[in-house]
């Protein structure tokens, strides 16, 4: 089963994500969070815990507290020590070329997705997980 943490500060993006996800019986066991700073805390302190990191990380851009440039920066920093890859991707209301352009420095960072995340979109990434692994 892969594991998902969904990051957005807005309860009813989460909501609606969860809903997508129960509705067509989603394998996937995912945690909501409302900041990245939560994320990046348990990134921390399961770091070496293969099984207790999430496999993919859906990232609001515009997140309160650390925003997502900040965070990938931290997470760049701690990539290396983590006990499995971790592929994020990037969610947005618009698509930004300069966004989609800084991205790029970021090799675990594998798309910039247009929100709505769509049922389609999700078992893509799912699909991809399960056939690279």
């Amino acid at each position: 089963m892969n594991k998902l943490t969904y990051i957005d500060d807005c309860r009813l993006d989460q909501f609606i994500f969860k809903k997508l996800l129960s509705r067509y019986g989603s394998p996937v066991e995912v945690e909501c969070l409302d900041t990245a700073v939560e994320s990046l805390i348990q990134l921390k302190r399961k770091c070496l815990d293969a099984d207790g990191l999430p496999d993919i990380i859906l990232l609001d851009i515009y997140n309160p507290f650390l925003d997502a440039w900040n965070f990938l920066d931290r997470v760049q920093a701690l990539y290396p020590v983590l006990a499995k890859p971790v592929e994020v991707y990037i969610l947005s209301a618009s698509r930004y070329p300069t966004d989609v352009e800084r991205l790029k420095q970021y090799d675990f960072v594998k798309a910039y997705i247009v929100k709505p995340v769509t049922r389609e979109v999700l078992e893509q990434l799912v699909r991809e997980k399960e056939l690279a692994e």
